[in-house]
């Protein structure tokens, strides 16, 4: 009898102190509900420990979570968040040096960035009269062709020598096709005559970007079913960009 009741109140012991296991302390956890009990501690559980903060969410407005702890949040992390005449120094706006800068906005009237200082920008080319009408240099196809007649080499040769007098950003040659055929074949034509053009100027040391795209039949100057009207279709146009 002695051996049972010694038996049953080992049993019950154990199961008394296994039935309770101990609670995290000295900032260690589980979860974050561990730290809420704890003082002294942060009240986030990041990776076992209590922290003040795991993310940014943990933190009340106007701060950041650093290395497990609230911060106040950067002003700016580039110049670029600054206003204009100031630049980002250890994470706060500050009075951008006299005469310095990251872009032309910091700049004056009349001045660009360059090299990080404000300087005098350069006067824009003048475009001659005779350069201005961009529908005078554009050139004419045979039926079917897209290879560059005599008269369409003297075109192009003109737009090369105004590109050369009053540099553009970019110029666009627009293929274009009369009717006559199917729309897909006529985008692949018009192409082919926007590709001739460009690569005429481009030979020519035209230094501007040059682009090309092909309206197909898309975009006629004339409607009637004549070869006068066709041939009036069968063109490349420039869009030139200063």
């Amino acid at each position: 009898m002695r051996r049972v009741l010694l038996l049953a109140l080992t049993v019950s012991g154990a199961l008394v102190l296994g039935g309770c296991p101990s609670k995290p302390k000295n900032g260690e956890c589980k979860t974050s509900q561990d730290c809420a009990e704890q003082e002294g501690y942060g009240k986030v559980c990041v990776e076992g420990r209590c922290q003040e903060c795991g993310q940014d969410s943990d933190c009340k407005e106007g701060f950041v979570c650093r290395a497990n702890a609230c911060v106040p949040k950067p002003q700016c992390a580039a110049d670029t968040d600054c206003p204009a005449g100031q630049m980002c120094q250890g994470e706060r706006c500050v009075a951008r040096e006299p005469g310095s800068c990251a872009s032309d906005r910091d700049c004056g009237a009349g001045e660009k960035c360059q090299a990080g200082r404000c300087a005098a920008a350069a006067p824009e080319a003048s475009v001659p009269p005779e350069c201005a009408d961009t529908t005078a240099f554009s050139v004419h196809f045979a039926f079917d062709r897209s290879n560059l007649t005599a008269e369409s080499q003297q075109n192009l040769q003109k737009l090369a020598d105004c590109l050369k007098q009053a540099p553009a950003k970019r110029v666009l040659v627009q293929g274009n096709c009369d009717e006559r055929g199917t729309a897909q074949y006529n985008v692949a034509l018009g192409n082919r005559r926007a590709e001739a053009a460009k690569k005429y100027l481009t030979d020519l040391g035209v230094s501007s970007t040059v682009d090309t795209v092909s309206y197909g039949e898309e975009k006629p100057v004339c409607s009637e079913a004549t070869e006068a009207c066709w041939a009036k279709n069968r063109r490349d146009d420039f869009q030139i960009e200063r």
